[in-house]
């Protein structure tokens, strides 16, 4: 077999032109199924790791109040667009036992005013218990200055990074929301750069920022600290006559259902005649997991067909070196080599440029998917990610590499194998 091997390699550099081109059928292939299947792996390392930070066991409901950017004229306009009933959330943790912490939330755009800019804003109403349990659900809710909030019914204010920065606003400064003043006592740190402002308008109003949509996702939803105003649950009720929060975030007891936790609280919330919508972390990451899968699936497919052409252009190579090489083959059979090593002779210098074209591919994929990742990381502005080479892609990439190069080489070697010696010394 060592023999072989050798002869095979002998014969693979007596044409290195003809060999790299072959090889380089192969390591296209290679190189695109590598990327592919470690960047996705990686988007899907990092995705996991996001939710285990915030944990599998939480319940988020949102489609409340709050969102459609108006102070109702009327304290009975409260729900969800279509409901009329407020949300009661002392029967739903009594409805519902496997609730632990739950906080709400209420995010609506409000009319603001300093001394020198009027205009509107996100204004984002949170109880002491959410800030308490659920404060990574906001993002980067680190303060810069100043302290939280003292009491839940203070009228005070923590302003977002960016946004302090646009109005001129520091810890003790005092803002106007919706008519009632509130002193600012905190303000974030920036998570984004800070936009260039250029002069501002005569009539000195803000440049709007939209809350989203009531189908927006709720987790990125609560992510954006940069453009809001944060103040007390019970002050945002207080101006906006709604008792009904629009995000209500719950952590399911340990060692209970998630799932059926989430069914008990479709049921209550369906009794009390309220429309929001239920999301777990749970259900999100499977379906997350199950759409990047899928995608993995298809590129990697399409990627696959230039692995199939390579193939093709191998065996085409092959075939080509045995019709060469027909006197070497009735050389080798005169002197007493069997069919089945001629065979192995063709099928092992196949396999062996396939292998040399899945190494290289994987050393180029490695390489371009960790461009790849670091461009994806800031188009998608969701930081960086590392791409994900494990032991299975790497070891399953040679061992398809080999295979594949010896299958395309098998027919040419059985044409080989077959030749008589007389009449492959013979032939020209």
């Amino acid at each position: 077999m060592n023999n072989l091997v050798r002869l095979a390699w002998r014969n693979i550099r007596s044409r290195r032109a003809r060999s790299w081109l072959t090889v380089l059928g192969v390591l296209i292939g290679v190189t695109a199924i590598v990327a592919l299947i470690s960047i996705g792996a990686g988007v899907r390392r990092s995705v996991l790791k996001q939710f285990e930070t915030i944990g599998y066991d939480l319940v988020v409901l949102s489609g409340g109040t709050g969102q459609r950017g108006e102070v109702p004229q009327r304290p009975d306009v409260q729900g969800a667009p279509g409901s009329s009933r407020v949300l009661d959330l002392t029967a739903l943790r009594r409805a519902v036992p496997a609730i632990g912490d739950m906080g709400a939330l209420a995010n609506v755009v409000l009319p603001i005013s300093t001394e020198t800019l009027s205009g509107s804003l996100r204004v984002v109403g949170a109880n002491e218990e959410f800030l308490k349990s659920f404060g990574s659900l906001l993002g980067s809710f680190r303060l810069a200055a100043g302290t939280g909030f003292s009491t839940s019914s203070a009228s005070e204010a923590i302003v977002g990074g960016r946004t302090a920065e646009r109005l001129g606003l520091s810890v003790g400064s005092t803002l106007e929301v919706a008519g009632s003043p509130f002193v600012v006592v905190g303000v974030l740190e920036a998570t984004a750069p800070p936009v260039q402002a250029g002069p501002a308008p005569a009539t000195g109003s803000l440049a709007r920022t939209a809350a989203g949509s009531q189908g927006l996702n709720a987790f990125r939803a609560l992510t954006n600290t940069d453009d809001a105003i944060f103040v007390p649950y019970e002050q945002l009720s207080r101006l906006t006559g709604q008792a009904s929060p629009s995000t209500v975030a719950i952590r399911i007891r340990k060692g209970l259902s998630v799932s059926d936790a989430v069914s008990g609280i479709r049921a209550e919330l369906a009794r009390q005649g309220v429309q929001m919508n239920v999301i777990s972390t749970e259900e999100l990451a499977k379906s997350i997991q199950s759409g990047i899968g899928l995608i993995e699936g298809v590129l990697a497919s399409i990627a696959g067909i230039s692995l199939l052409v390579g193939a093709v252009g191998m065996m085409n190579t092959m075939y080509t070196a045995v019709l060469e090489r027909r006197r070497e083959i009735g050389i080798l059979k005169a002197v007493g080599a069997t069919d089945g090593q001629v065979l192995a002779l063709f099928v092992i210098d196949s396999g062996l440029m396939g292998l040399a074209g899945g190494f290289l591919g994987l050393v180029f994929g490695a390489g371009l998917s960790m461009v790849g990742a670091s461009v994806l990381g800031r188009v998608l502005a969701g930081g960086s990610f590392r791409p994900v080479f494990g032991a299975d892609l790497i070891v399953g990439v040679l061992g398809l590499s080999f295979v594949l190069g010896a299958v395309s080489g098998t027919w040419p070697a059985w044409n080989a194998s077959r030749m008589e010696p007389v009449q492959a010394l013979t032939e020209e």
